[in-house]
């Protein structure tokens, strides 16, 4: 029996989801490209209310797989604590509540350890795995650093690197030297807001290089906020992460070096047009068409998941309607919403699962808030995607 089967959702939430497929139907089929068909129900992959391992076991990334060397699947959809799920196929996958990888959570910005949520997986080989994970420093969570006020106020955030291995699943952050793979570009102060990069897509792979886009909130070209394009060479997995500027690739902002000296400081490429204005989430090469598939969340006129489309990940289209939802933020109702997509074909021959063939599935996060004080009932769910 599958976990499907297993946890088939509430009455209340079967009701929302058939009216939410309906409109999935009516913009899947979008005049582009690429179309794609969205199948009418959900299989839910986590339940929090089943299989929580504790409250804070949430979904609060976007679902990543990697294939172990056995054929077993791992998935992640990281919040803070970090735990996975594992199965010895996508049907089969349960939390281990064993794992825990998580930050120490260190009053000092400088030393990048406070907590960390992983959202990307690379094989090194041998079994060995590094992970880039969106890290946070929110001083008002820590004593007389900044007094709490509307979010995003004294968010201090970047991407740094960890190194686990396939089984025991227990990541630890890279040395302090090789920790920060982009940071700010300024060292932090209370009067911070919002700085730095966050939300990392998978990695992908292509040619001599591997892949990933981040959102930055103050580096990307032009207007601070955006999308920007990272790459390492297949040689250098751990230390030689650059990010695309001007056209060509440079180092990423890093304001405390370890050696002590000035902070680096560069900006970055705002991939796409300013429509493609959510954070990257997702990020696939679709077989059958040879192009890159960049997917996100965004609440506008019609809210939903967006993809574009790409041939060398630098010049994307224009902004498309994937599947039409609600997401949770900007919205002070209650109710089922849906937000972190990820594209992941199951039966895709890569290890992190970068490609897609004929069919897909868009993972989600479904946010249960019947509550105005219950926020952490989310469970993960998936839809059949068709592409057409």
């Amino acid at each position: 029996m599958t976990n499907a089967a297993r946890n088939r959702p509430i009455l209340r939430i079967l009701i929302h989801t058939a009216a939410l497929l309906l409109t999935f139907g009516a913009s899947a089929m979008a005049d582009d490209a690429v179309n794609f068909t969205v199948s009418p129900e959900p299989e839910v992959v986590y339940s929090y209310q089943r299989q929580r391992c504790d409250t804070r076991t949430i979904p609060d990334s976007p679902a990543r797989a990697y294939r172990r060397e056995d054929g077993s699947i791992i998935m992640i959809a990281a919040h803070f604590n970090n735990r996975f799920l594992e199965g010895r196929d996508f049907d089969s996958l349960s939390p281990n509540c064993n794992v825990l990888s998580q930050g120490a959570e260190s009053p000092d910005p400088s030393a990048f350890d406070d907590r960390f949520w992983i959202q990307s997986l690379i094989p090194l080989g041998g079994g060995r795995l590094m992970a880039l994970a969106s890290h946070e420093y929110m001083g008002y969570r820590h004593a007389g650093v900044c007094e709490k006020g509307a979010f995003p106020t004294c968010w201090y955030v970047s991407v740094v690197g960890l190194e686990g291995n396939e089984r025991d699943l227990s990541f630890t952050l890279l040395p302090r030297d090789r920790r920060v793979i982009a940071g700010s570009n300024r060292r932090f102060e209370p009067s911070i807001k919002a700085a730095g990069f966050q939300t990392v897509t998978n990695t992908v792979f292509d040619g001599d290089y591997a892949y990933f886009v981040a959102w930055t909130d103050d580096a990307a070209e032009p207007d601070g906020r955006g999308n920007c394009l990272f790459r390492a060479p297949r040689s250098d997995l751990v230390n030689g992460w650059q990010m695309l500027s001007d056209g060509r690739f440079v180092n990423p902002p890093d304001p405390y070096p370890a050696d002590g000296g000035a902070p680096t400081q560069a900006k970055c490429d705002r991939l796409g047009a300013p429509s493609m204005a959510g954070k990257a989430r997702s990020l696939i090469w679709l077989e059958s068409k040879k192009q890159w598939m960049l997917i996100w969340t965004a609440r506008a006129k019609e809210s939903g998941a967006f993809y574009a489309t790409s041939p060398d990940l630098r010049n994307w289209s224009s902004p498309t309607l994937l599947a039409a939802f609600e997401p949770p933020w900007g919205s002070d109702k209650i109710g089922v919403f849906h937000d972190y997509p990820s594209a992941i074909d199951h039966s895709s021959r890569s290890p992190i699962f970068q490609t897609v063939g004929d069919s897909f599935y868009l993972y989600l996060t479904r946010f249960n808030w019947q509550n105005q004080k219950v926020r952490m009932d989310r469970d993960l769910v998936r839809f059949k995607v068709m592409v057409n």
